[in-house]
């Protein structure tokens, strides 16, 4: 039998299965709505109790609980004699919903079976082995064995969260990374919430990355040490008395960072952009007619940095219509908001059809591509995507005293659900959100300078302004696993820095 008979999405979840994930935070019921891992064709749940008690309990592991890549050995039983067996693992695969290009909808996850040990039974009907946790989100599972196409045995194993934080120590501003393996698909189990100093600074997700998180932070306060948290928390924030939860056995892992007097610079900087969640969101086909292309030197930059477009393949000795695509409005003014256009400029081809145009990057949205048409009389012949990152335009004063009002303009901000706001932290303390879709993608904002007299952080994190799935809280907070898990575009954080002085 081959190992592709079990590549498919799963039929059942056991009834040990089904009672794990139906606990929840200070006792509230959890129903498996949108997180509900299986794609499941025998919904009714009085068919899969009786499907569960078909089965047996013929599975014994050396361990019930561990981390991702532990050794497990297994032993089953009252099995048919010399036959095939496999052991099956119900992988879960996590991705963003995101519709229309903008609307966050929500996590989602489904479940395939995954062979990940196969063998022979004995002529006692017996088989042992070892295998190993496969990578993939922690949380409660179910173990099948199964031969002939059908499941015939079970039993649980539960994989926990394994956190690390690199470096332990170092000057104000250093890049601390927490990464983690095995973060959970549940409700209760896939956001966990970071502090500083018992400060809250964000969510740690891993849903399109299926448990594997990388968040970033950086070192903030007087030399010395400094306690970095992480705790479950689907509401939004840190569950503190977690040991009187319905998980009081999952890990609550404390770290120790120590900031040293070494020399240090702080620069202001926006991040590299990283790669967004799922790939980032499908931008609608591009028109082209047949022969004609339309390309850029670059695909992202920055307000006013300068781009060339090249078009070939067009009429003869034409005039072209360049028109640049936008959104304006707002989402929360009730006046809506719709797709805008403007012409760039009017450019002629030459006797091959070509031509090429030098311009500014517009002073508009970041986030999501804007589309650039070429139009020859009312007929759109060509197109081409051109990205905005976000951009320090000033910061002033960079020193002061306490009190001091620091002013601030960022260009490149979004309009999407996922892409409209930044948020703010001092000293990895968040602070609030600003949102740049009415401005036109500009934030202009001021921060009141506080602390002893050194170096401070002001951060500006990326994160989901609003989505229709409630379960678990992601809005309106910094994602610190923004590099790796966020929804929609790439957006980087923004580094700021500011000298209190005596």
């Amino acid at each position: 039998m081959s190992l592709s008979a079990f590549k498919k999405p799963a039929l059942s979840v056991s009834l040990a299965f089904l009672v794990a994930v139906g606990l929840s935070g200070c006792n509230e019921t959890e129903t498996p709505k949108s997180d509900k891992p299986v794609e499941n064709s025998e919904a009714d749940t009085g068919k899969q109790m009786e499907k569960a008690a078909e089965m047996k309990n013929n599975i014994k592991l050396s361990a019930t609980r561990g981390f991702i890549n532990d050794e497990v050995e297994f032993t089953v039983d009252d099995l048919p004699e010399n036959a095939e067996v496999q052991l099956i693992w119900p992988t879960v695969d996590g991705s963003y919903h995101i519709e229309n290009q903008y609307e966050v909808i929500g996590p989602e996850f489904t479940t395939t079976d995954t062979v990940i040990q196969e063998g022979t039974s004995d002529a006692e009907g017996k088989w042992s082995g070892t295998f190993s946790i496969p990578e993939g989100f922690g949380g409660d599972y179910t173990v099948y064995v199964a031969t002939g196409d059908k499941k015939i045995g079970q039993t649980g194993f539960t994989v926990d969260p394994s956190f690390t934080m690199s470096p332990e120590s170092g000057p104000v501003g250093t890049d601390i990374t927490i990464k983690v393996e095995g973060l959970g698909w549940s409700t209760y189990m896939r956001n966990w919430q970071l502090t500083y100093d018992n400060k809250y600074t964000g969510l740690v997700t891993a849903i399109s990355t299926n448990g594997t998180a990388e968040a970033k932070i950086r070192a903030a306060g007087n030399p010395g040490k400094h306690a970095v948290r992480l705790r479950t928390g689907y509401l939004g924030m840190q569950y503190i008395n977690y040991l009187q939860s319905p998980y009081p056995d999952k890990p609550a892992p404390d770290f120790m960072f120590t900031v040293t007097d070494d020399e240090f610079a702080i620069e202001n900087y926006v991040e590299e952009s990283p790669i967004a969640a799922d790939g980032g969101v499908e931008m609608p086909a591009l028109n082209n007619k047949s022969g004609v292309t339309l390309s850029l030197d670059k695909e992202v930059g920055i307000v006013d940095e300068p781009v060339t477009l090249t078009a070939k393949g067009l009429e003869k000795n034409k005039e072209v219509e360049l028109v640049w695509n936008t959104m304006k409005g707002s989402r929360v003014s009730g006046l809506g908001f719709e797709e805008k256009s403007a012409t760039l400029e009017t450019v002629k081809t030459d006797a091959d059809g070509n031509f090429t145009y030098d311009f500014a990057i517009p002073d508009d949205l970041g986030g999501i591509p804007h589309r650039i048409d070429a139009k020859i009389g009312d007929e759109v012949v060509g197109q081409t995507y051109l990205s905005i990152q976000p951009s320090i335009v000033s910061m002033s004063p960079t020193s002061g005293p306490v009190g001091t009002k620091i002013e601030i303009t960022i260009k490149g901000g979004g309009w999407t659900e996922f892409d409209n706001a930044y948020y703010l932290t001092y000293d990895n303390s968040y602070t609030g959100y600003l949102c740049a879709f009415n401005s036109q993608g500009t934030l202009t904002f001021d921060v009141i300078a506080t602390g002893d007299p050194g170096y401070h952080l002001i951060d500006l994190y990326p994160g989901i302004y609003k989505q229709q799935e409630k379960e678990t809280d992601m809005t309106l907070i910094p994602q610190l696993t923004y590099s790796t898990d966020h929804p929609g575009s790439a957006m980087p954080a923004i580094r700021l820095g500011f000298e209190v002085t005596e």
